[in-house]
């Protein structure tokens, strides 16, 4: 996700912290501050950004177990970013059976629900013991409630939400029809969305103020349109279900040695051709992808002494795709990778390359026909 900062790694995952989390950090430690009028001003500060780590601490544990459990079931996860409205995984393949999703899905409110009972287990012993302070007590009092809520929400039947994934698994096991479950979750997702929104606007005419009412509404937008696009995206890879990479990619690819300069390549690649990239390559062997946005970084004064070879970005495994992988997979490893193409490989040697405008071509060709 663009504008997050990397945290570091946990068993093998990316953790990436979006901007956006800033904002509902200090909503919420604004949030915790407000329950604590009595105390000095020092420590509800204190006790509000405490509280606030270890709430983000706890939707970060969400989203690992969601994680852990794919990897153990062998889909790819890129990361966790946390972001304004929480947490989100980043798969890179999706669950091969019903019973897949299911495990995965659960996982993420159970262990909520957990840390929720631990949290107000903690609590009711400092209350007993008297060991904490009133602040520290409402601190351990508020993080065990909004865990418990916080799995209460996120298993509402819709998608995005955990629940929407688990609906989803028990449709698609008992119809085998994954077009058809994700269509019933997203709808549920909408439905949800809508009513979030309607609760919004309802908080505020009857006097809950801005705040209480924006922010039902925002999350039910984010809903909604998330919900929207997970539907979308079904569709889509029903759509490039059973293409492979090597019946809609480019064969025949030109390639650009690494000594032609830059000024050649525009002259007498670019604009001749009409290509947005070439793979620069020499005795079959690619040693990268020349692109224009590589071509403008460099002053155009310098492109007569410029090799292509010396601007191109080192290629690694996940630049290339064999010619007998799925389009959808080719399309995954795009957005996940963020680029515009990927080299198509046989034995070794470059048959093809294959781009999003590959793909976007052959779907308008099929919306055409009808198919």
């Amino acid at each position: 996700m663009h504008g997050s900062i990397h945290l570091g790694r946990i068993a093998g995952i990316s953790i990436d912290l979006h901007f956006t989390w800033f904002i509902i950090f200090a909503l919420f430690a604004v949030a915790i501050t407000s329950l604590l009028p009595h105390e000095e001003s020092g420590t509800r500060w204190l006790i509000g950004i405490i509280v606030t780590i270890l709430f983000f601490v706890s939707l970060l544990l969400h989203e690992l177990a969601h994680s852990l459990v794919a990897k153990r079931l062998g889909i790819g996860i890129a990361g966790i970013t946390l972001f304004v409205f929480g947490g989100v995984s980043r798969m890179t393949s999706d669950p091969k059976s019903a019973g897949d999703e299911l495990k995965m899905a659960i996982a993420g409110p159970l262990t909520s629900a957990v840390l929720g009972v631990v949290f107000l287990i903690v609590w009711l012993w400092v209350r007993a013991t008297g060991f904490g302070d009133s602040a520290v007590q409402v601190g351990l009092m508020w993080l065990g409630a909004i865990n418990i809520i916080l799995a209460g929400f996120n298993l509402i039947p819709g998608f995005p939400l955990d629940g929407g994934r688990v609906l989803r698994a028990i449709i698609w096991g008992a119809t085998n029809d994954l077009r058809h479950a994700t269509y019933i979750a997203a709808t549920g997702g909408q439905v949800f969305a809508y009513l979030l929104m309607a609760y919004g606007v309802a908080r505020f005419f009857i006097g809950g103020g801005l705040l209480a009412g924006l922010w039902p509404i925002f999350i039910g937008w984010f809903l909604l349109d998330a919900a929207r696009a997970s539907y979308q995206q079904q569709l889509l890879q029903s759509a490039l279900s059973g293409i492979h990479v090597r019946d809609i990619m480019t064969q025949n690819v030109i390639t650009i040695p690494p000594e032609l300069t830059l000024q050649q390549a525009v002259d007498n690649y670019f604009l001749r051709l009409n290509h947005a990239a070439f793979p620069v390559a020499q005795d079959h062997h690619v040693s990268g992808i020349l692109t224009l946005p590589h071509v403008r970084q460099v002053p155009r004064e310098q492109w007569p002494y410029t090799r292509a070879g010396d601007v191109v970005d080192a290629l690694d495994s996940s630049d290339f795709m064999s010619p007998d992988a799925d389009v959808w997979d080719a399309l995954t490893a795009m957005a996940t990778k963020d680029s515009g193409r990927l080299l198509v490989v046989d034995g070794g040697a470059l048959v093809g390359i294959i781009s999003r405008t590959d793909i976007m071509r052959f779907l308008r060709t099929k919306m055409a026909l009808g198919a």
